[in-house]
């Protein structure tokens, strides 16, 4: 027996049906939840690009060594050689060199400088990391740079 404070909501027993049936529906329609995950990624992913679209500039840097977004940086950072990219992960796509955005703490340290120059910058977990930059130059493709430590491309 329902509680005298229950809501309750009248129906026919055709009315009833059909809303039943019509729940089943869209439930089909619905689909699973892998299905459910996948429209919404692809929802997600088609927000990002249209963001990313929306303010784009096409350059390329010029070549005059001054470390930007778009330039292959090579610098030796707390000592150790690297090679990497300077901009948007979306710039580059085959995975085989590091990127790093100008907006994280390395890339507000060293853009700006050139070859020769050094400083540091404080890592998220605290530590103070030395940088020297070797040289900078334009990125001109996945061919134009040499592939990260330990792969092959």
């Amino acid at each position: 027996m329902l509680h005298p404070m229950t809501p309750v909501t009248w129906l026919t027993p055709d009315a009833h049906a059909r809303l039943e049936k019509e729940l089943g529906e869209l439930l089909a329609a619905r689909g699973t939840e892998q299905e459910i995950a996948d429209r919404l990624a692809v929802e997600t992913r088609i927000r990002q690009l249209m963001a990313i679209l929306k303010d784009v500039r096409l350059h390329s840097p010029a070549d005059d060594g001054i470390v930007e977004p778009g330039m292959l940086i090579e610098a030796s950072i707390d000592g150790r050689p690297q090679c990497f990219l300077m901009g948007s992960r979306e710039i580059f796509g085959d995975g085989n060199l590091e990127v790093f955005s100008e907006r994280s703490p390395l890339g507000v340290a060293i853009r700006g400088l050139k070859p020769g120059d050094e400083t540091s910058y404080t890592a998220p977990g605290g530590s103070t990391i030395s940088v020297s930059i070797i040289s900078a130059r334009p990125y001109r493709g996945s061919g134009s740079h040499p592939p990260r430590a330990g792969l092959t491309g």
